[in-house]
């Protein structure tokens, strides 16, 4: 069965025997002494015949059975590199990790670090405060200990790394006012709440209504730090009433659900970096195990702390996979001892061979672990999920040498024969089977995300090792066990044995006469149809989306706070920031109504909160140009009431740059500092360089609202090129990967299939074969696809992952059946020779087929989906991912291998399944070929003589 499963091998050598052909064929050049020049072609035919594929596979068998301890020592070198995983660094990158590095939020990103002059990403710690026992986060006991808290983790809350003390205010620079409205409104609730306490009337300078507040003449935005509000009736402040709480008469809201502050420093060195992630993680820590209060919960949300959840989520991996692999050798020693039984050889060395099935790939895991270690890459939540896979694929290639090595049993022969004989057999067909494997993941490295790209560089790199490993341990250690067999076999074959021989055969002939027959075609076309509707139909429903809540362990702390982001805080404020890098002159009439045009587009798109909500320093610097200074003191001490400005039109007004200076230093105003870059010219006239500005929108939640609001924003910032905007948004990478992965996942697909496509063709002689190989595999990919996105998963970078482990193993189950049925002919050993047996007819054609591929076929999915078992019982997004990956490409898989393709394959005419390119286009002695030579029957007698002659012999000495 084993020996039939790589016969495709002796057909993929024609060209090789071709060579042999035409040497001999060729005239004689030399007249003068035509018997050395036989002599010489005779010695290169045998030289050749060493260089063929099978040939040189057979030599490194040979080797390997004589010197299975130097082989081992190979291993063992290769091992080593295990010992690189004590530098294995576990990280995910969740911001930007799968973002493409062509995204255009990389380059918003960039632009932003220009305008701040700073070097790295910055660091944004999310603290969220919600009210216990039913109260509103804007009571007095509440606002009171969130003023603490935030006072506590900036100042106060100490973090040791190396050695050293850090707090948050020596590491947030250029960010260390970012919760300054809070604060102010704080100072103001605090003066407005005594007043009430005394009975005093309200200042009339201070109004804290929400979402615009006015404290001594000048806004505050506190839809910035207030979510979840509800106003009170008439959106007014209720009368001063002792049953009225003094919050909901100070201001005009009735409750509040959150108060956010934001923890913001610069990523501007590799140390930096560090320190804010050890603070970040440590605040988390704080927040979950030593917070306590009767007042506020507290919840700490940040990149780093999302990273660090994925990967204690990857760690409690471990368990699974030691379930997987007692799966695993269990299964795997199971085969074997049966195996074993069936052949008559059982021993004990049949225990080692198990163990050295699984070794190997568990060997190739480690070694590539410590492989990417030593190369300074970090692993991520992804590569933990690789060893799954490689387990899973890694022991099927172990299954075909077993069974090999046990159907040519010593009889006489030395191990290095036996040994030999078995890579002769099974080495070009393994190495067809990895080749496809790992290509696939290759072509994955060559993806735009890099936690993508690590993935599939992983999975390479350890597909690689495990075919190597394959060939220089498990091979050895087939050496050694043969030392432990019985030097003689009982000739007597029991009844059991030759009735589960018949019944097989049986069974095979009666299952290809239903696959062969016309009307059983037309059911499997039909439901091919009904398959590929709902395949395709999921295909095309399939959204993208990357949710936090799903990639989440469902037992992780950040759930809850990740749905108070997205349900509250993304929905009541989501502000985007606008960056205008061409210089502006403000006298300008032409150039200031592109810049007011500019302003009301982004402020008139859906789901903007409006002006009110914009914060744009050119508005108060008119007011500022024309009314100087908002702060009247008659009015402040309540001796008047302050004086309303009429608004200007922006458009008509007639400012310069001259009060700049004054407005900037203006206590009302310094905060727009940070919004104005400008130099002096000639040291006299102020020029703005640059400018930013903030809108803010609202019901964010859906990623479908980001993404049109994400292109609208974009396609604004083109319109305005002359002004050269740019929009930077603080989920604009998450955008991005939403954006991209549909298009990344179609052309990753499209290539590697592709690639397989050419893999098959190389191997295939048979361009039926390849074809139908090529559509089973779309077919599976499609399917797998399809009914992820039925069984309601998104297409994110989970599934892309899946889907490129989906191409790459179909492979397995199609390239054989595609090979096997357009064979000619099979192989037998009779009487101690090697004969040809035609095959004729589909039915013939089938039966050797399916004897051949159907058993290790069904071998290679139970051992995969063992290997997979247990994640089942882990709830988490990526194993579920990859689980209904791999059983889907199992199911379909073998779906397609032993019904769809082979019933297809049937039904089309012989002449077009058996064709076979390299004698057609490749030999010497059609005419059609680019080789071909003309020559008597009586020469080409001779000459085919001479060929068999020297091929009988180098078989003879090998």
């Amino acid at each position: 069965m084993t020996e039939e499963r790589v016969e495709h091998n002796d057909e993929a050598q024609h060209l090789e025997t071709n060579e042999e052909h035409q040497k001999l064929d060729a005239p004689l050049e030399n007249d003068e002494n035509p018997d050395i020049y036989e002599k010489s072609e005779e010695k290169l035919s045998c030289l050749h015949g060493f260089l063929s594929l099978r040939r040189l596979f057979y030599l490194v068998g040979y080797t390997v059975g004589t010197y299975p301890f130097a082989y081992l020592l190979v291993a063992l070198l290769i091992s080593i590199n295990s010992l690189g995983m004590y530098k294995m660094v576990l990280k995910d990158r969740i911001r930007d990790g799968y973002t493409p590095t062509n995204a255009p939020s990389r380059y918003e990103t960039d632009v932003l670090r220009e305008y701040y002059n700073i070097s790295g990403d910055p660091a944004m710690t999310i603290m969220i405060l919600m009210p216990k026992n039913g109260t509103s986060m804007h009571n007095k006991q509440n606002l009171d200990e969130a003023e603490q808290l935030s006072k506590f983790f900036f100042s106060n809350f100490t973090v040791m790394r190396d050695g050293r003390s850090m707090k948050f205010q020596d590491l947030c620079e250029p960010y260390c006012s970012i919760n300054k409205v809070f604060e102010l409104y704080k100072e103001a609730y605090d003066e407005q709440y005594e007043k009430f306490i005394q009975a005093q009337p309200f200042s009339s300078s201070t109004n804290l209504s929400y979402p615009l507040a006015k404290m001594n003449g000048f806004d505050i935005h506190l839809e910035r730090s207030f979510f979840g509000v509800q106003m009170n009736e008439n959106n007014t402040q209720m009368k001063a009433d002792k049953n009225v709480p003094a919050h909901q008469v100070i201001t005009n809201m009735k409750h509040v659900e959150v108060i956010v502050f934001i923890f913001r420093g610069d990523r501007h060195s590799e140390e930096r970096e560090k320190d804010l992630s050890k603070w970040e993680l440590a605040a988390y820590e704080w927040s979950l195990n030593e917070h306590q209060s009767d007042y506020v919960e507290v919840q700490i949300v940040g990149t780093d702390v999302l990273d660090n959840e994925m990967m204690k989520d990857g760690r409690r991996l471990t368990p699974f996979f030691a379930a997987g692999f007692g799966f695993e050798i269990t299964f795997v020693t199971v085969c074997v001892l049966l195996t074993a039984v069936y052949h008559q050889c059982l021993d004990r060395g049949k225990i080692l061979i198990s163990l050295g099935a699984v070794l190997c790939p568990i060997l190739a895991i480690t070694s590539t672990y410590g492989i990417v270690s030593w190369l300074g890459m970090r692993t991520n939540s992804f590569m933990l999920v690789m060893p799954f896979l490689v387990m899973g694929i890694g022991v099927d290639s172990c299954f075909l040498m077993i069974h090999s090595w046990q159907s040519v049993r010593s009889h006489g022969c030395s191990t290095g024969d036996r040994l030999g004989m078995v890579y002769e057999l099974v080495g070009p067909s393994i190495t067809i089977t990895s080749l496809t494997d790992f290509l696939s993941f290759a072509i994955g490295a060559l993806a735009p995300t890099p936690e993508t790209r690590l993935f599939c560089i992983a999975s390479f790199i350890a597909l690689a090792l495990t075919y190597i490993l394959q060939l220089v341990l498990f091979g050895p250690i087939l050496a050694i066990a043969t030392r432990y067999e019985h030097k003689k076999s009982s000739a007597n074959t029991s009844k059991w044995r030759n009735g589960l021989k018949h019944f097989w055969k049986r069974t095979i002939r009666t299952y290809c006469n239903i696959l062969a027959n016309k009307f059983f075609f037309l059911i499997v076309v039909v439901g091919t149809l009904v398959y590929w509707y709902f395949a395709i139909y999921g295909l095309a429903t399939m959204k993208t989306r990357l949710d936090a809540v799903k990639i989440l362990p469902k037992d992780s702390p950040l759930q809850r706070p990740n749905l108070v982001l997205t349900n509250l805080v993304w929905a009541n404020y989501h502000p985007v920031t606008i960056i205008v890098n061409s210089p502006v002159d403000l006298t300008n009439r032409d150039q200031m109504k592109r810049v007011w045009d500019m302003v009301h587009d982004f402020e008139t798109l859906h789901n903007c909160k409006g002006s009110e909500s914009t914060l744009l320093w050119l508005r108060d610097y008119i007011k500022f140009y024309y009314y100087g200074e908002p702060f009247d003191l008659f009015a402040y001490i309540g001796w008047t009431e302050p004086e309303k400005n009429p608004d200007i039109d922006p458009y008509l007004a007639n400012i310069t740059t001259s009060k700049i200076p004054e407005f900037l230093v203006s206590p009302f105003y310094q905060h727009w500092s940070s919004f104005i870059h400008f130099h002096y010219e000639n040291n006299e006239t102020l020029k703005i360089d640059r400018f930013m500005m903030n809108v803010a929108y609202d019901n964010t939640s859906s990623w479908d609202t980001r993404i049109q609001l994400m292109t609208e924003w974009r396609e604004i910032a083109k319109n305005f090129s002359d002004l050269n905007v740019t929009v930077w948004e603080p989920n604009g990478m998450f955008v991005d990967q939403m954006l991209s992965l549909g298009k990344t996942a179609t052309q990753t697909g499209l290539w590697t299939l592709a690639c397989m496509a050419v893999v098959c063709a190389i191997f295939i002689p048979n361009p039926c074969s390849v074809i139908t190989a090529t559509v089973s595999i779309a077919s599976i990919t499609t399917g797998v696809m399809g009914f992820l996105s039925l069984w309601s998963f998104d297409l994110d970078p989970v599934v892309m992952a899946a889907v490129l482990m989906s191409i790459g193993l179909s492979v397995d189950f199609i390239a054989h059946v595609a090979y096997h049925f357009q064979l000619a002919h099979k192989k037998e050993m009779r009487n101690g020779k090697v004969k040809k047996i035609p095959l004729k007819g589909a039915t013939e054609r089938l039966e050797h087929t399916l004897g051949a591929v159907a058993w290790p076929m069904l071998q290679a999915g139970v051992s995969t989906i063992c290997c997979i078992l247990p994640l089942l019982f882990r709830a988490s997004y990526s194993p579920s991912v990859f689980v209904a990956a791999i059983f889907l490409v199992v199911s379909l898989g073998m779906l397609h291998g032993l019904l769809i393709l082979p019933t297809f394959l049937a039904a089309l005419p012989e002449s077009v399944t058996t064709a076979n390119c390299y004698r057609i286009f490749l030999s010497s002695s059609s005419e059609r070929s680019c080789r071909y030579v003309a020559r008597s029957d009586s020469v080409t007698s001779i000459e085919m003589q001479k060929c068999e002659t020297n091929n009988s012999l180098l078989h003879s000495q090998s």
